[in-house]
């Protein structure tokens, strides 16, 4: 009898404080009885997205009057709290965005003593950084309780208790995900590789130990193309990134190849000079590709874009191959200029060495 009496004490002023608009407010506090080992995040932000967010429901009071429940500030300050109170505190820089889709309570009359209600939540979590926050995973339940008339206080136990059990569940998913889940990398490394690749009828692979051949150009010469050959080049990036220790690895395979069936030479245009003008063009890619590599090498990679950066720099290098061999044709004439030709020999043997002084001098002026 003297609990229930302390707990009308305890409503008396609220009632009479909010008897016209019928309101009971909450507080949410922090796990009982225990602090939680962070497992790596802070919360930063909680976003309210349910459709009513002046209350989070009704409970009735114990003179069975439906009173509307709000939570002590606001619920995003509210879960903020929470939060900070019941995580150890730790340096981390995985910053975390709640969004609150469903956080509602209800209750029914089971007699004019007992109160039945259930707790609905639904939370979505997001990784905050430089761009827009990234969908980690969703935390939805309920939860289902019988109470005494009185008892107004064990409702603030079952907010708590569901605040606190979507806490331990997205903890213990951190923790989980650490380790392998991409969206949760805290850093990138970059294998950059080439492998020897074998030459087919299909594909002729770059290989500084072997020239190309008129053998490896099998199409049909252009009838209206005026040129005595052409060759078709390019290059290409592939790699699947996976996690390793919480470090998301990316292998980056760089290709430089030409396709025969889209290569061709007349019979009269076989000779020395001609072929070396074509094998030429294989070594703008070449250039191409290694300038390539040692942009991809200067990248101080963030896991948030990574992507977005390596394919900038994939798209800009092919831009630039093709701009460069544009270049190089007109600066030779289709080789035609001997004297221009004999350059443009020594600027890719040394841009094949590494110097690219010459080539940075040549993209600049253009055709």
């Amino acid at each position: 009898m003297q609990r229930i009496i302390s707990a009308l004490i305890i409503l008396f002023p609220i009632l009479i404080g909010h008897v016209f608009a019928q309101e009971i407010q909450f507080e949410l506090t922090r796990v009982e009885g225990q602090t939680l080992d962070n497992s790596g995040f802070e919360l930063v932000e909680v976003l309210e997205i349910q459709s009513n967010t002046t209350s989070i429901g009704s409970i009735y009071n114990a003179n069975n009057q439906l009173y509307k429940v709000n939570i002590k500030k606001s619920i995003s300050d509210g879960i903020k709290s929470f939060y900070k109170n019941s995580l150890l505190q730790i340096e981390t820089d995985r910053a975390i965005q709640i969004r609150v889709v469903d956080f509602k309570i209800s209750e029914k009359q089971q007699s004019g003593k007992v109160a039945s209600g259930e707790l609905k939540i639904k939370f979505m979590y997001y990784l905050k950084g430089s761009f827009e926050p990234v969908h980690l995973v969703d935390y939805e339940a309920g939860i289902t309780y019988q109470r005494s008339i009185h008892r107004t206080d064990l409702v603030n136990q079952i907010l708590n208790k569901g605040v606190a059990n979507s806490l331990v569940f997205f903890n213990d998913w951190i923790k989980d995900h650490a380790t392998y889940n991409r969206k949760l990398a805290k850093s990138v490394k970059l294998q950059i590789f080439e492998k020897f690749r074998k030459s087919d009828q299909d594909t002729v692979f770059y290989d500084s130990n072997q020239s190309l051949t008129w053998n490896d150009f099998l199409e049909r010469p252009n009838r209206t193309n005026r040129n005595n050959a052409m060759i078709f080049t390019s290059l290409a990036m592939e790699g699947n990134p996976f996690m390793e220790d919480g470090v998301l690895v990316l292998p980056l395979e760089i290709k430089i190849y030409m396709l025969p069936g889209s290569s061709w030479v007349r019979t009269d245009g076989k000779n020395d000079y001609s072929l070396n003008h074509e094998q030429r063009h294989f070594d703008v890619s070449r250039v191409v590709g290694n300038r390539l590599i040692n942009k991809l090498k200067a990248f101080d990679l963030n896991p948030e874009n990574y992507e977005a950066e390596i394919n900038d720099a994939f798209f800009e290098s092919y831009r630039e191959m093709n701009k460069l061999q544009e270049i190089y044709d007109a600066r030779t004439r289709h080789g035609l200029d001997r004297n221009a030709q004999n350059r443009w020999d020594s600027i890719l043997d040394q841009a094949l060495k590494g110097d690219m002084e010459e080539i940075e001098k040549e993209l600049k002026r253009g055709k």
